[in-house]
């Protein structure tokens, strides 16, 4: 299972996405905040643009 699907089956939960992929749930933690950390900046790029 990669992380995209984790994340997707499993939402932001570190534990359970952690055993998933048989990482540490620390390891599994950065993957989840630089996966959100991107949804956010699409968002604000989207929103910045000019009508």
């Amino acid at each position: 299972m990669t992380f995209l699907e984790a994340f997707t089956k499993y939402g932001p939960d570190v534990e359970r996405i952690a055993e998933a992929l048989g990482i540490t749930p620390p390891e599994a933690d950065r993957l989840i905040n630089e996966a959100m950390e991107r949804r956010y900046q699409k968002r604000v790029q989207y929103r910045r643009r000019p009508a």
